[in-house]
């Protein structure tokens, strides 16, 4: 099987987008692609440059239950409205028990990756797809391979991006569930491959896409299992999607009252907030998550600070932690919950590197009294680590 990717086609929204139509024409035209939606923006941009350049293509989405709420409608329901021809996929029965009591972060990731090659597979096959395009970005590739993307060229077999990541496995960060996989199709192909997540958000712009979808929050491949510390549960996913979707809707709520819009472009040229969500635990002070060191992930205990908020000394010692993953704030606590929530709110170019958002003592203290008006909470913290020395999510 072959990856195409285009590579170095220009920034300019316009002129990237004749280049994806003449990339996606030269290796797609005349045949049939599968086309994954994930309900993020990355896939979308993938599925709407297949459909300007006319390619006939099978959107589908796979609803494998650990998808988000969105202001209390199903991230199902979502993409459904926003792409009316979307197939769903429903394998929330077979795959969740497969992934109830899977604690470790890889593990996690590699039940994704084998969830989704065996769906795809099997409707690649009942519909005689050719080839499946999808939505891997720049820093999917980047962190997964260990190499710039202009180490890669256009066409690679599986074979040359094996032996690629070999040589440079110091570079990895973390897998994706959506790279390095082998699917029964001549050859994917990713138009978006060289793009980071803002320029993703400026070719929405350009192809006259909806606010919601344009600044929609990334979300990452294993979905709520990388916020939920520790193994996934029945139990714990159903209190997960609850505080996940209070925590985006509330700092959403705010930026739209100040700014008009949900996300905003700061004076570094960051997107503010580039992703905002709750990532829960059971004594979360006492469990490892991950961390950043030298470009490679580490797991290692959190580290909690009381007393007076004070964004800048925090973010600036939290910036220089050692011995430890990373800096909580702690907000507010009572007895008899069960849950430890963590907020995570921050700004980015591309994700590789992000700063901490710094939200009004306000806002954080409305979010802590709804947080613990729900019986299952326990502890409410909020993260004040910059990208490195930590990672963006939990796993």
């Amino acid at each position: 099987m072959l990856n195409h990717r285009l590579i170095d086609p220009p920034r300019e929204p316009k002129k990237f987008v004749e280049a994806a139509i003449q990339f996606l024409e030269k290796h797609a035209k005349d045949k049939k692609v599968f086309c994954a939606l994930s309900g993020g923006i990355d896939s979308a941009t993938a599925y709407l440059l297949l459909k300007q350049a006319k390619i006939d293509t099978i959107p589908v989405f796979i609803d494998h239950g650990l998808m988000r709420i969105i202001r209390n409608v199903e991230e199902r329901e979502y993409i459904k409205k926003l792409f009316p021809d979307v197939i769903i996929l429903d394998i929330r029965n077979s795959f969740l028990p497969k992934i109830f009591g899977e604690g470790d972060a890889e593990g996690k990731r590699k039940l994704f990756k084998a969830a989704y090659s065996e769906t795809i597979n099997k409707v690649i096959k009942e519909e005689n797809c050719e080839l499946l395009a999808d939505g891997t970005i720049l820093p999917d590739i980047e962190e997964s391979f260990g190499v710039k993307i202009s180490d890669l060229k256009e066409n690679m077999s599986l074979k040359e991006e094996n032996e690629l990541m070999q040589k440079n496995f110091q570079g990895f960060v973390k897998s994706q569930h959506n790279v390095e996989i082998e699917y029964d199709v001549e050859a994917t192909i990713q138009p978006v491959a060289s793009l980071t997540k803002h320029e993703v958000r400026n070719v929405l712009e350009y192809l006259g896409q909806p606010q919601e979808l344009i600044y929609r929050k990334a979300f990452p491949g294993p979905a709520l299992s990388a916020r939920i510390v520790g193994p996934v549960t029945r139990e714990n996913l159903k209190f997960e999607k609850k505080v996940h979707d209070l925590v985006e809707s509330t700092v959403e709520d705010y930026y739209k009252e100040k700014f008009g819009k949900a996300m905003i472009i700061n004076d570094n040229g960051e997107q503010e907030p580039f992703q905002v969500f709750a990532a829960i635990g059971k004594d979360i002070l006492n469990t490892k998550v991950t961390g950043l060191l030298d470009g490679k992930r580490t797991y290692e205990l959190p580290l909690c600070e009381k007393g007076d908020w004070n964004y800048e000394v925090l973010v600036n010692k939290a910036s220089h932690i050692t011995g430890y993953a990373r800096v909580f704030y702690e907000l507010g606590s009572k007895s008899g919950g069960k849950y430890d929530v963590v907020i995570r709110s921050i700004n980015s170019k591309d994700a590789r590197t992000a700063t901490v958002t710094n939200l009004p003592i306000e806002v954080l203290n409305d979010l802590k009294q709804k947080l613990l008006g729900i019986t299952e909470t326990k502890n409410v913290y909020f993260d004040v680590t910059p990208k490195p020395p930590a990672t963006i999510e939990y796993v």
